[in-house]
């Protein structure tokens, strides 16, 4: 048996020499590395069959099949076309044209190689005795005429079970990834492929070759579907190509495209039905991905798009808060209500933060941070979360887990957590939070990159969750509790964070056994040092510099104007970019600091400062912004400058310029 294999990849061909010597000893490989080669050597060796790779320079796989099945010497050599693409149909559907007789798809299976190879000499060596038939039925009706019609009975037997045969090994072969099947409408008799009986997990002799196998494993609800389709596509008026759901060994129900083709004889009527089975369950999974992805997207839009307006207001709220209670008595009862003004703005401010998060568009401020440390700061608080009746308890591991991510949003994401497992335990009961160490070297665990993990677990024996609801945990505006207990972003801000930190989080819940969440974040591999968080002063340092103040919210450049004023600094004003310019022409000489809004109407941050940098390349600049880091990023913001991002506290304020002055 010679067997022809055509790669440009050495190592495939190694490969293949291998498989061959153990599963088929008897077969003679012959290796060619391009296709100009191996049409040389087909010609020169007739090789019973040939593997040709697509994906090949100068000719590809297609070229190579069209130019051999069109010379009379090679035609008859059976094609085995080798791509890396399984679910590739268009390929497929290319290389029938070409001629290709079948498929195999890398990593190549060892029993599916043998397989197609066995059945492909089998065809050739068929069509090699049914050519030599013929040609010594012609030569024996030249010499005897006498004996044509018995010679003729006998060629057309032969033929026809030929032409059966041939017909039933081209449709295993085609369909060797799908389930095949075959209905006789006429005598009733059916049968089903072993792959067919496979793709619902039972062996071969496990499922009868009956129609009331496939009408038995029908889903009730797929019953009128399945009947209409048949019914058309018998009647002529539709090709049969239906999506069905069957049931699997298990019980579950997994999704199926079904196709197929009738023979009709010469009155109309149909008496044969033929097809292949296919799996696209998977495909299903990937579509509801992707309709949840454009999901959160669309909210990601809204959350950005009023992100700006409501930083600036929250800016002038806390700012205003934080100086009343910088003026008022420390015991009297209005200083406490500006406390409450200013812890209810931070609230606000989280929860546009959150928003952000979830939109994958919140400026982060990642550090390299010990993942147990994270826990144990935000425990005291959850305590309060979850109420008296929840007992918490944490189970963190000994050793450190370095990871690199915004203390705030981790620490928002266990809050977050910790409310719905609140929710979940009415009548009290556990909240757990565990870490460990997650390292993986395949894709299995969540759909992610294979590598060393830091993982949070977080649980609670409550009242859990049925499966249709866990997987829709994480939509936006998805929420099981009544009216005006819950917004159904809770869940979905955890994702966003989650996902911006490039980590993973799942879910496992079933009624009555509580919920188990696993947030997955990648291990910090660098040498850097912890960060530690450094001792804050409790006044703000006084000073006397001129600042060039530019915001185009009049609201937010009357507070800034007043807090720098009260602070000692000088202060010069600016409603626009292009008065920034002419303001700073101006004043040069005696200004320190710039403190400036990005986005500004006439020119924007960006372009006034480097305006500005012309005039006298040593000028500071701060900037400030309530946008998003992607629309920051959109206007040319450069790497390295120096930015406080909105709403942002007066004493932070105060800092921050003062530790850009004194640099």
């Amino acid at each position: 048996m010679k067997i022809l294999a055509i790669d440009d990849n050495h190592d495939n061909l190694l490969t293949l020499k291998a498989l061959l010597k153990i599963f088929m000893p008897e077969a003679n490989l012959i290796t060619s590395a391009s296709a100009q080669d191996g049409i040389r050597r087909a010609l020169l060796e007739a090789p019973d069959t040939i593997l040709l790779d697509i994906q090949m320079p100068v000719m590809d796989g297609y070229e190579a099949t069209r130019r051999l099945k069109g010379n009379p010497s090679t035609q008859h050599i059976p094609i085995i076309l080798v791509t890396a693409h399984r679910t590739d149909p268009s390929g497929k559907v290319r290389g029938l044209e070409c001629g290709a007789d079948a498929f195999l798809s890398k990593p190549i299976d060892e029993a599916e190689l043998v397989a197609q190879i066995r059945a492909m000499v089998r065809i050739k060596r068929s069509e090699d005795a049914l050519r030599q038939e013929r040609d010594s039925l012609e030569a024996l009706v030249q010499k005897r005429t006498s004996e044509l019609l018995l010679m003729n009975q006998v060629l057309t037997e032969n033929l026809a079970r030929l032409a059966e045969n041939e017909a039933r090994y081209t449709r295993a072969v085609r369909g060797t990834t799908d389930g095949l099947w075959d209905w006789n409408v006429v005598t009733g008799e059916c049968y089903f492929s072993p792959r067919w009986k496979e793709l619902l997990g039972f062996a071969d002799d496990e499922l009868e070759n009956r129609v009331d196998t496939f009408y038995s494993r029908l889903h009730p609800d797929d019953m009128a579907v399945a009947q209409e389709a048949l019914e058309s596509h018998l009647s002529g008026k539709t090709s049969l190509d239906v999506e069905l759901r069957l049931r699997n060994r298990e019980g579950g129900y997994l999704r199926f495209r079904v196709r197929g083709q009738a023979e009709w004889d010469s009155l109309g009527a149909a008496v044969r039905l033929s097809g292949a089975l296919s799996d696209v369950t998977e495909r299903q999974l990937m579509e509801e991905q992707l309709r949840q992805s454009q999901k959160m997207e669309a909210v990601g839009q809204l959350a950005g798009g009023v992100a700006h307006d409501f930083n600036n207001i929250l800016t002038v709220i806390a700012g205003y808060a934080n100086m009343l209670m910088m003026d008022l008595p420390a015991l009297g009862n209005e200083v406490r209500l500006a406390e409450q003004i200013a812890i209810a703005t931070e609230r606000a401010a989280e929860l546009t933060k959150g928003l952000l998060a979830f939109s994958r568009k919140q400026p982060m401020a990642p550090q390299k941070l010990d993942l147990g440390e994270i826990v144990q700061r935000v425990e005291t608080f959850l305590t309060r979360v979850i109420g008296e009746d929840i007992q918490l308890k944490t189970h963190l591991l000994p050793d450190s887990l370095p990871v690199w991510v915004d203390m705030g949003q981790i620490e928002q994401v266990l809050i977050n957590l910790a409310a719905n497992a609140r929710d979940a335990m009415e009548n009290g009961g556990t909240f757990t939070i565990a870490t460990g160490l997650f390292e993986d070297d395949s894709l299995s665990a969540f759909c992610g990159p294979a590598g060393s993990y830091a993982v949070i677990i977080v649980s609670d024996n409550g009242k859990g969750m049925p499966a249709e609801i866990s997987k829709r945990i994480f939509e936006p505006f998805f929420t099981t509790k009544e009216v005006g207990k819950g917004t159904g972003l809770g869940m979905a801000i955890v994702y966003g964070i989650v996902q911006q930190h490039r980590g993973y989080i799942t879910v496992d819940s079933k009624p009555g056994d509580g919920t188990v969440f696993s947030i997955y974040l990648p291990l910090a591999a660098d040498c850097a040092e912890m960060y530690q968080e450094p001792a804050v002063d409790q006044e703000p340092e006084m000073g006397t510099e001129t600042i060039l103040v530019a915001e185009d919210d009049p609201s937010v450049r009357n507070l800034v104007d007043m807090v720098l004023t009260k602070h000692g600094y000088q202060v010069i004003l600016a409603e626009n970019g292009q008065e920034v310019v002419e303001r700073f022409t101006a004043h040069s000489s005696d200004i320190g600091l710039i403190l400036m809004d990005i986005i500004m109407p006439r020119k924007n941050g960006i372009e006034a400062f480097a305006e500005i940098k012309k005039l006298q390349p040593e000028a500071k600049v701060l900037f400030t912004s309530g946008y998003t880091s992607d629309f920051i990023q959109s206007r040319g913001m450069e790497d390295g400058v120096e930015l406080i991002m909105k709403p942002v506290q007066p004493a932070q304020l105060l800092r921050k310029v003062r530790e850009v002055l004194e640099r």
